[in-house]
């Protein structure tokens, strides 16, 4: 392998684009829907395999097995480059094959396009590339191919229970929400309610009798509808509009099949909170419920099992990570990035929270009507793949420093 250190200007032409291009066609090409991830983990311990790594598998409750390798000194601090290999199900509505990998008008159409295969690819030749070049001499760079982030991001939580994020300096996720224009270095959480409505049962024919538990938690949740969001202090949205919270009804159940008064419904719903954010939304929820002065009660529940909470964080801008970051999106494109923040949970929420190593997301992406995350029709500029595996290789190139 090489042994010299690639100067700041020549990094570019270590990163065989094509090759980029081809990896994440390959990635597209394995079905990989969360907890059928076994093939796809398979195929990149094989490939690390081949690259010259001894890569290790991890098992993963109910999913594919993790694959981790690693390279540079163990004793050093370790720059972590995670991305996940899971997808959703196919989305009813392709018209191109989801697993065809097929580029037409540059653009990389397949089920994981976005989310997040083609950061995936430049994630794993960026950790060949500083390998094989040196670029971070003095680095420990761990890459994490992880299983079940479309599931709790179970896969990641895995490793943070091993102790692989251990002596971390910086996380850099490779998961692109509207391109290299923007770094994501904040994310909003997801808090999950449970709300139960308790009424009274009668007979069906006799409804003034009792206190029907669906009307009222259907006046339960217009009130929650109408409610005011609040707005993030200083921080902008992957549209690079100011973000705000929001909250949504997830599903409903009650009611029965005899001719009574149901007096039993419940509703989950989700609030997605802001960085920076005081109190449990879940108070203000239950002041608006109890303003409605219901004949049913009520409880709110937040849902606290393990994987169910996903805290907001930020990363702050003057850290080393997002100041490296910046200067390296805007040598490869030749603009400066914004900073923004991430609208729906993912597995950085769980580095920050469980960690609380510095951690990042950037990569391909899309932005406005093209970003088809979890949608029909996947698809990703092709152009952005190579810049982003650069991307990745200076910032590890930056971090030494």
């Amino acid at each position: 392998m090489p042994s010299h250190r690639a100067g700041s200007c020549d990094i570019g032409f270590l990163v065989d684009k094509k090759e980029v291009l081809d990896l994440a066609k390959r990635l597209i090409r394995i079905p990989s829907r969360f907890r059928q991830e076994r093939r796809i983990s398979k195929s990149v311990f094989g490939m690390l395999e081949r690259w010259g790594f001894d890569p290790h598998s991890v098992d993963v409750p109910g999913c594919g097995p993790d694959v981790i390798a690693q390279t540079g000194p163990s004793s050093a601090p370790s720059l972590i480059l995670n991305g996940h290999m899971d997808t959703v199900a196919v989305a009813p509505g392709w018209l191109h094959d989801p697993f065809g990998a097929d580029v037409e008008n540059g653009r990389l159409y397949g089920l994981g396009s976005l989310d997040m295969k083609s950061g995936l690819a430049g994630l794993m030749i960026a950790f060949r590339t500083i390998s094989e070049h040196r670029l971070a001499k003095g680095l420990n760079v761990k890459l994490q191919v992880v299983s079940g982030e479309e599931l709790n991001g179970v896969g990641t939580r895995t490793l943070v229970l091993r102790g692989e994020f251990r002596k971390a300096k910086a996380v850099l996720v490779g998961e692109g929400f509207g391109g290299l224009k923007v770094i994501t270095n904040a994310r909003r959480g997801g808090y999950y309610y449970d709300i139960h409505v308790r009424g009274k049962a009668a007979h069906g024919a006799l409804p003034e009798m009792g206190v029907n538990a669906v009307v009222d938690a259907s006046r339960a949740i217009c009130a929650i509808d109408r409610m005011k969001m609040p707005l993030a202090r200083r921080v902008l949205g992957e549209d690079l509009r100011p973000l705000g919270e929001s909250q949504t009804v997830l599903g409903i159940s009650g009611g029965t099949r005899s001719l009574s008064v149901p007096d039993k419904c419940s509703f989950r719903l989700v609030r997605s909170v802001v960085p920076r954010r005081k109190g449990d939304p879940g108070c203000e929820i239950a002041e608006t419920i109890d303003a409605l002065r219901l004949q049913s009660h009520v409880r709110v529940v937040l849902d606290d099992r393990p994987g169910e909470v996903y805290e907001p964080y930020l990363t702050s801008p003057q850290s080393s990570l997002v100041r490296e970051a910046k200067a390296a999106a805007r040598a490869v494109t030749g603009r400066t990035p914004r900073l923004v923040c991430g609208v729906s949970e993912a597995d950085d929420n769980i580095v920050a929270e469980e960690t609380g190593t510095p951690v990042i997301c950037v990569g391909p992406g899309e932005a406005g009507e093209l970003a088809r995350y979890h949608q029909a029709e996947e698809s990703v500029e092709v152009s952005q793949l190579g810049p982003a595996c650069e991307v990745y290789c200076r910032i590890a190139m930056g971090l030494v420093r």
